[in-house]
């Protein structure tokens, strides 16, 4: 068994503008650098084994927060939104491709982007690795706003159709408790 403490790194510009920045390496604004100290204080009660955070200096400087030894792992990136990243909903929302990828993230992706069965495999395999190396741990884990999301449909909600209805703020966090078996 392993507790995943799922947090989402805290606000940058580009969240306040509603732009999908996947995997455009968008620094935390002052409001997400003052969630990211905030943290610590909500997280004191749990004993934190290892922090983990996507490559991102975002996710980088919001797990900082948390404590010294951090642990990057590319494989806890936000989704690749390929064509559509740095745009705003608006502007993404004029193509038609928007809606297909709403109805089916699973097979359709952002043009050069990817799709929630690459997100969901490489998401897989990062548990798996951590599940065996953490058995009865806590850890951080501090990435964006798609992975969470699809961690908490999974695993805590069993249905990941509910994927986009599922919301983590920045700075925000969730706790998820999984074992081996839950992988399956």
């Amino acid at each position: 068994m392993i507790t995943l403490l799922l947090i989402r790194h805290g606000e940058t510009d580009a969240n306040v503008e509603r732009r999908y920045i996947g995997h455009t390496d968008a620094p935390l604004n002052a409001n997400g650098h003052r969630q990211a100290k905030e943290l610590k204080a909500a997280l004191a009660e749990h004993a934190i084994c290892a922090i983990y955070h996507s490559p991102f200096q975002r996710t980088r400087d919001t797990a900082a927060q948390l404590g010294a030894v951090l642990q990057a792992d590319p494989r806890l990136s936000e989704l690749h939104f390929g064509d559509w990243e740095a745009h705003t909903y608006e502007e993404i929302a004029e193509r038609d491709l928007l809606f297909a990828w709403y109805d089916d993230p699973w097979n359709i992706a952002p043009p050069n982007g990817e799709t929630l069965c690459q997100l969901d495999e490489r998401l897989t395999a990062w548990l798996t690795d951590i599940i065996a190396r953490h058995d009865g741990q806590t850890i951080a884990v501090v990435s964006h706003g798609g992975p969470l999301r699809w961690l908490l449909a999974k695993y805590e909600h069993r249905d990941t159709a509910q994927f986009h209805s599922l919301r983590l703020p920045p700075g925000g966090f969730a706790i998820l408790t999984l074992c081996e078996g839950d992988l399956r």
